[in-house]
């Protein structure tokens, strides 16, 4: 008996990485899983993969800066699936520059991408939910790490550090005003994630290896890197029934990286 039996959900940002390992625990506990990205053939890949491991899967293509294209990607997946108990919103989109070398273009893409998309994807999931009198939105934040993630002061990345603020304090203010309808609203925060994504944003900053990614990174996780399985397990417990009275609520996923006040991302 999985966790997920019976529930409908829906991954945006599924075509690799955490969105991707995400949707593949969702199916192997009993989700039907449909996954969405802008990315479309990454998403038909990882519907796929669900699919060889017997999982019931759909995808679909998304833009989450479009709001017409989020609305209609929801009304697509909820006509498959009979509806949607769980929505995951983790886009992610390369970060980097310190506030004087930022374009006006780079801030409103990374707002674009990970804060107005999300709550584009709320707007669009809750009446499906209000309708159901129940469901669980979880976004994506990031962890409390040095002068890394949310609601802190980032030194390399304002733009990404503020727009998962934005993100946190959407979370809890749709929890407020929803919770009462059965809909319960929550984020995970990732520590620093293994993903082709982030490993890509990192060597832009000249940092090519393993050796180097941990040598910088190590000394701020005390568990070490995180893996985009890890991080899996927290939108799992969020959409379960586990977490039935937990709402508003950001669940660090970050291998320690919170704990340690001295973690840096960088010197």
């Amino acid at each position: 008996m999985g966790l997920l039996d019976g529930k409908r959900a829906l991954v945006i940002g599924a075509a690799s990485g955490i969105g991707r390992e995400t949707a593949k625990l969702f199916a192997r506990e009993g989700a039907k899983v449909a996954v969405a990205d802008i990315d479309t053939s990454g998403a038909e890949a990882t519907a796929a993969q669900i699919s060889a491991l017997g999982g019931g899967s759909c995808f679909v293509g998304v833009d989450v800066t479009k709001k017409a294209s989020v609305s209609g990607a929801v009304d697509e997946v909820a006509g498959k699936l009979g509806g949607i108990d769980v929505l995951v919103v983790t886009p992610f989109v390369s970060t980097g520059m310190t506030v004087m070398e930022m374009t006006q273009s780079d801030w409103e893409r990374q707002y674009a991408v990970m804060a107005t998309g999300t709550l584009f994807a709320f707007q669009a999931v809750i009446p499906y939910m209000q309708k159901q009198g129940a469901g669980s939105l979880i976004a994506t934040s990031s962890s409390h790490f040095g002068d890394y993630g949310s609601m802190t002061h980032p030194a390399m990345m304002p733009a990404y550090g503020s727009a998962k603020a934005a993100v946190e304090l959407l979370v809890r203010s749709t929890a407020t005003l929803h919770s009462p309808q059965g809909i319960r609203v929550n984020a995970v925060a990732p520590g620093f994630t293994v993903t082709q994504g982030s490993l890509n944003t990192l060597e832009e900053h000249g940092v090519k290896d393993m050796a180097m990614i941990e040598g910088m990174l190590g000394p701020g996780m005390p568990m070490g890197l995180g893996k985009p399985e890890d991080v899996a397990e927290g939108f799992l417990f969020l959409a379960s029934d586990y977490s039935s009275y937990i709402t508003g609520y950001s669940l660090p996923v970050d291998g320690g990286s919170l704990a340690n006040a001295g973690g840096k991302l960088a010197p």
